[in-house]
C-alpha cells in the first residue's frame, strides 16, 4: 500500500491537485489561526493552503514521496510546513488547535483505536475537521476505496470520535451529503461524503 502511494506522489503532477479540499477550506477559514496538524495530507495541499492563512502547519503521512512534493508546493507559496513521515499507528502529535484531514481512509481496527488517541493532542477549544467517502460511495466512480470496510459509516465514526477513548468532544457538524468533486481525475464527479466537525470542550 505504501509503495502505491509513493509511486502516485512521485509523478510530476499533483495527484489530487494543488488546491485545498473545499470542505476543509470552508471550516478552517472561519477559525483563528494557531497550531495545526494535517493527517495523511499526501502532497500537502491542505497544509500549505492553511499556512498561507497564518497557521503553523505540520503534516504526517506514511508516503515519503509526499514530503518532497509538499516542500515544492510550500516553496511556491512562500510558506513553511513541517512534514513527518509517520503512520497513524505510531505518530505522536504535539499540542495543537486543529487536526484536519480529507480522504483519510484506514482500516476500522486502526481508525477506532488511533483517531480518538490523536484527539487528545487538541487543546481545549481546538477543532477536528474531516471529510471522507461514505459507504454509499461504493458504486460511484468519483473516487474512494473500492473496499467497503475502508468507507465511512457516520454513526460508527462519530461513536469512535466521541467515545470513551476520546477526550470530551462537542459535535458541531456530522452529516452525510452529496457533493460534486473537482480535485483531479481521481476525485471528480458527484460523490457521497461524510463531513465531521468537532470541538474539544
Amino acid at each position: 500500500m505504501k509503495d502505491r502511494w509513493n509511486l502516485r506522489f512521485a509523478q510530476d503532477d499533483w495527484a489530487y491537485g494543488k488546491e485545498a479540499n473545499e470542505y476543509l477550506k470552508q471550516i478552517i477559514t472561519e477559525l483563528e489561526p494557531g497550531e495545526a496538524w494535517f493527517a495523511a495530507d499526501g502532497e500537502g495541499r491542505n497544509a500549505v493552503w492553511a499556512a498561507t492563512l497564518g497557521w503553523n502547519c505540520q503534516v504526517f503521512d506514511y508516503a515519503a514521496m509526499g514530503a518532497a512534493k509538499c516542500k515544492m508546493l510550500a516553496d511556491e507559496h512562500d510558506v513553511k510546513v513541517s512534514y513527518h513521515v509517520k503512520d497513524l499507528v505510531d505518530v505522536q502529535l504535539s499540542k495543537c488547535d486543529l487536526i484536519a484531514c480529507s480522504w483519510f481512509h484506514t482500516s476500522p481496527e486502526i481508525r477506532s483505536r488511533h483517531m480518538p488517541r490523536i484527539l487528545h493532542s487538541l487543546r481545549v477549544g481546538g477543532h477536528f475537521v474531516m471529510e471522507g467517502y461514505h459507504k454509499s460511495q461504493m458504486s460511484r466512480s468519483s473516487g474512494g476505496p473500492k473496499n467497503l470496510d475502508l468507507l465511512f459509516d457516520l454513526d460508527e465514526v462519530i461513536a469512535e470520535l466521541t467515545g470513551p477513548a476520546a477526550p470530551h468532544m462537542k459535535v458541531i457538524q456530522a452529516e452525510v451529503t452529496e457533493t460534486t468533486l473537482d480535485e483531479s481525475d481521481l476525485h471528480r464527479g458527484d460523490a457521497m461524503v461524510v463531513r465531521i466537525h468537532l470541538k474539544r470542550v
